[in-house]
Order: C-alpha cells, then sequence, then structure tokens
C-alpha cells in the first residue's frame, strides 16, 4: 500500500520551537508559506517553517550507510613518483 499521507512539523523561524504538526496527504503538501503564528518560546507573532516529519533522521541514517573513503598514503611527491616506478600500490 503506498504512503498517501506526509506528516508536516511547523517550527518557529526565529528559535526553531515546535508549533506543533500536522498530517496532509502527499498530492496537498505545501512546505513554502509566509503564515504568522504565536510561538510560546519567543512570546510573538513569527514566520514558521515547515518540513517533513522524521527527515533529518532518514538523511542520518542514509549518510551512514555510505561506504568510507579509503586510506590516503602521506607521502612525498618524490616518494610516490619512486614507488609507482617501483610498482609499490600506494
Amino acid at each position: 500500500m503506498p504512503i498517501t499521507d506526509v506528516t508536516i512539523v511547523r517550527r518557529c523561524a526565529d528559535c526553531s520551537a515546535e508549533i506543533g504538526t500536522m498530517t496532509v496527504k502527499k498530492d496537498n503538501m505545501r512546505l513554502m508559506t509566509s503564515d504568522m503564528n504565536w510561538c510560546e518560546d519567543c512570546g510573538a507573532e513569527t514566520r514558521e517553517v515547515r518540513d517533513i516529519a522524521e527527515r533529518e533522521a532518514t538523511v542520518t541514517a542514509e549518510q551512514g550507510s555510505y561506504p568510507g573513503n579509503p586510506p590516503v598514503a602521506d607521502v612525498s611527491a618524490a616518494e610516490f613518483r619512486r614507488r609507482r616506478r617501483a610498482g609499490i600500490a600506494t
């Protein structure tokens, strides 16, 4: 069954405090808005920033699954050329 509903997290644009969440259909999803909302932490009307719930955790998990970089040999240019001529892998 395909996912049709998405949970949106609404945050204060100034202090990043969570204002609330809402669930919408993917077709009706709107992340950009110019609406002003009351922020309890700021004590003022501020703009809201919307983001998909758990997106940061999903991105972090995906980046953690990437293979690591191979170690870099720390040799001078002359030593590198000598090793390359000798057929020694660096």
